[in-house]
């Protein structure tokens, strides 16, 4: 159940920002093998003013993943590699510019699908990859 929130100074056009939105949730389908249905993805573009990047750079791109504790380091960095690779491409970026935050938490935490508690809902994948 990644929650999918992408942070932007550069402004793009809605056709681009989608893409992108449809590029990291691919890579989570790859990597992590989640479902059609899971994703929920917020796209934020700001004014240069009003963000600031680490360096100063003028491109930068943040992607935070919110979502179930339980993947391997491996698997976190085939994520990272992935997605890295994927928006430099899509986007002309140098790979310094994506930034890549996971905030893991256990399923516990979650209430959901009418207030069960994530833990005790079958997904139809695992987390412990």
């Amino acid at each position: 159940m990644p929650i999918v929130r992408i942070e932007d100074p550069v402004q793009r056009d809605a056709v681009t920002r989608r893409a992108v939105i449809d590029t990291v949730y691919r890579c989570l389908k790859q990597v992590f093998k989640v479902s059609g249905e899971e994703l929920q993805a917020r796209y934020h573009t700001y004014d240069a003013k009003d963000f600031r990047a680490p360096g100063d750079r003028t491109e930068f791109i943040l992607v935070e993943i919110t979502l179930f504790k339980g993947r391997k380091l491996e698997t976190k960095r085939r994520l990272y590699q992935t997605i890295c690779e994927a928006l430099t491409e899509q986007l002309n970026l140098p790979a310094q510019s994506v930034l890549i935050v996971l905030n893991e938490h256990d399923a516990e935490n979650w209430g959901m699908r009418g207030g069960q508690p994530a833990c005790e809902i079958d997904f139809g994948y695992l987390i412990e990859i």
